[in-house]
């Protein structure tokens, strides 16, 4: 998902944040949880009915297996990168699940966005579609956890922020 929070005052340049979608919400959770929930304390009350109550112990590790992996895709979507255009650089700011932040300069001068394949992958391809970012021989990877939809509007977006950041640099702003 993109969020921009641009700021139109050429002095504090834009700001766009990236994070992963999830479409689930906490309150659908909640709901798939006590559907999976009282699913299995029928399917185990049935056992239990029929002398195999062993069973229960099963589907009890059952929901808190399905519950600790949808805990653990929360997580991951707490990840962050925050691209900011400042004077001459691009400050791209990644914030991974845990919290942990590296911050990583670009200069604008000469800096490239390119989309590599150019052409989106089927999803019957192995490969997936990647933003670069080169400058002066550095060159790094941005929005890897996006669709491949979205990468193409990110590149967009990114190469607008950057030819704005330039044009305000070129008349001293």
């Amino acid at each position: 998902m993109i969020k921009d929070s641009s700021s139109r005052k050429p002095a504090d340049g834009e700001r766009l944040t990236i994070w992963p979608h999830r479409s689930l919400s906490p309150k659908g959770f909640g709901i798939v949880m006590a559907v999976i929930g009282s699913l299995a304390f029928i399917i185990g009350f049935g056992f239990f009915l029929a002398g195999a109550w062993p069973v229960i112990g099963f589907l009890g590790l059952e929901i808190l297996i399905v519950w600790g992996a949808f805990k653990l895709n929360y997580r991951a979507a707490r990840r962050r990168e925050t691209l900011k255009t400042e004077a001459d650089n691009l400050i791209i700011q990644r914030t991974d699940p845990s919290g942990k932040t590296d911050i990583e300069k670009l200069s604008t001068a000469w800096l490239r966005v390119q989309i590599t394949p150019s052409i989106a992958p089927t999803t019957a391809q192995r490969y997936r579609q990647r933003v670069i970012l080169t400058s002066h021989g550095k060159s790094t990877e941005i929005g890897s956890f996006l669709h491949p939809a979205e990468k193409k509007h990110l590149a967009n977006e990114l190469t607008s922020m950057i030819g704005r950041a330039k044009e305000r640099q070129l008349r001293g702003d």
